[in-house]
């Protein structure tokens, strides 16, 4: 769904006003303020799109139906964003542009909507992002020569420790298929983050490349090749899931983060996107019936704090 699915929340993906906005001076009371609302809206968001998409899958709609309405939407939303900009090939070349594009786009996406077939929304939200955390800092120790402090250590264990107790403690009848694909999902999202990282590229404009190459490269497979029940389903189940996750997941979710980057700095746009895993188990049980059991919540709180432990402490410069 970063969104993406949702497209998860990550201080990697700021506007260069956002990254000029994490390094000023502490924000006012009114800056404050709004800063926490922009961030609790993005956390909603993202959260929100796990949620749809389970429901989707659970319902009248497949994995390969949602992602194509995704992106059927996001495409012709960010195309102008490509058409003034371009594809940033000199700054990307063929690696990082796939790269990009698997890590942010549709494949990205399809995992994240196929795992979330086998295993509750609050695990898809828990294992995604915290995985995808703990594999860019240690990844970043040699590709970005990013120091692996005691602290961020710390929080890697944190993170791998919630992520073998839902994996392995609390998987119910038929979870693990899911389990195995989020750790796909996470693991592609890492080489987006990466690319990101590295290129320098704003999360708008990131954004707009995996969108409208996922649309030109997807839609045609899609309509040519993939199993399809659009023919059949509701068209208000399809209409909620292509404007939700093709605005919501994809455009509102960054735009309401680099908001609260610009108002709170990087670190506290990084500890709002942490709380992601429990505000999906929240909204989980009166949406979906998803009650999760102690050793969820347990797991969630330990992705949680080693999520706040990878991204806090880095974005507020103490290594």
């Amino acid at each position: 769904m970063k969104g993406p699915v949702p497209m998860p929340p990550r201080n990697t993906m700021m506007t260069d006003t956002a990254r000029r906005g994490a390094t000023s001076a502490a924000p006012s009371g009114a800056a404050f303020t709004l800063g926490i609302a922009w961030g609790l809206l993005g956390v909603l968001v993202w959260s929100g799109s796990f949620i749809l998409t389970r429901f989707g899958v659970q319902t009248t709609l497949g994995p390969f139906d949602i992602i194509a309405l995704r992106f059927i939407v996001a495409g012709l939303l960010l195309a102008p964003v490509i058409l003034r900009r371009g594809l940033a090939w000199r700054r990307l070349g063929p690696p990082g542009l796939a790269l990009l594009v698997v890590g942010g786009g549709a494949p990205y996406a399809l995992l994240s909507a196929a795992g979330l077939q086998y295993a509750p929304a609050g695990q898809a939200a828990a294992l995604i992002p915290g995985l995808m955390t703990a594999a860019v800092a240690l990844i970043g120790i040699r590709a970005l020569g990013e120091p692996l402090t005691p602290r961020r250590m710390a929080g890697v264990v944190a993170v791998l420790a919630g992520s073998i107790t839902i994996a392995a403690v609390s998987a119910g009848p038929g979870q693990t298929p899911g389990h195995a694909i989020f750790l796909c999902a996470a693991l592609v999202w890492t080489g987006y983050v990466m690319v990101l990282r590295r290129s320098g590229i704003d999360g708008l404009h990131a954004t707009a490349i995996a969108a409208v190459m996922s649309a030109l490269c997807y839609l045609p497979v899609y309509a040519l090749f993939l199993p399809s029940a659009l023919a059949t389903a509701p068209f208000a189940d399809m209409a909620i899931q292509a404007i939700y996750q093709g605005v919501g997941a994809t455009v509102l979710g960054l735009y309401a983060f680099n908001q609260a980057v610009r108002r709170l700095g990087a670190g506290g746009g990084a500890a709002l996107s942490a709380l992601i895993p429990v505000v999906t188990m929240g909204l989980a049980a009166p949406l979906l019936g998803e009650v999760p059991g102690p050793i969820d919540l347990v797991a969630a709180l330990l992705i949680t704090a080693g999520v706040l432990l990878l991204t806090v402490m880095r974005g507020h410069g103490r290594r």
